[in-house]
């Protein structure tokens, strides 16, 4: 599925990048050192967590894009770097699960 189809869901697109790559995996989680060790290339990440150093493990496990999950919106500094490497960042006012819902009734 291409990431521009879960702009069907009630996400808000943060940063302007193109939305062309593909969503293989999702991946729920903020501890940060667990998503390093077990998410995988082509994921998309649902986290609370919004600092600098989410951009830095999206770019370095080649992740799809990032949904802060519950209204948890990034610092300008994370939005900037993530738009210079082409990260999609979306936001959500539901929870992980409930966005996770979501995104399975879209078939992933």
């Amino acid at each position: 599925m291409k990431i521009s189809e879960i702009l069907k869901l009630p996400l808000k697109q943060i940063n302007d990048v193109p939305l062309t790559q593909d969503i293989e995996d999702v991946y729920i989680g903020d501890l940060l050192s667990f998503v390093i060790a077990n998410a995988k290339e082509g994921t998309l990440w649902l986290t609370v967590q919004k600092h600098m150093n989410v951009i830095a493990i999206a770019e370095l496990n080649d992740f799809v894009g990032i949904i802060f999950v519950q209204d948890s919106y990034p610092d300008e500094d994370a939005i900037q770097k993530a738009t210079e490497l082409g990260i999609p960042l979306f936001l959500s006012h539901k929870d992980a699960y409930s966005t996770a819902k979501d995104l399975m009734s879209l078939g992933l």
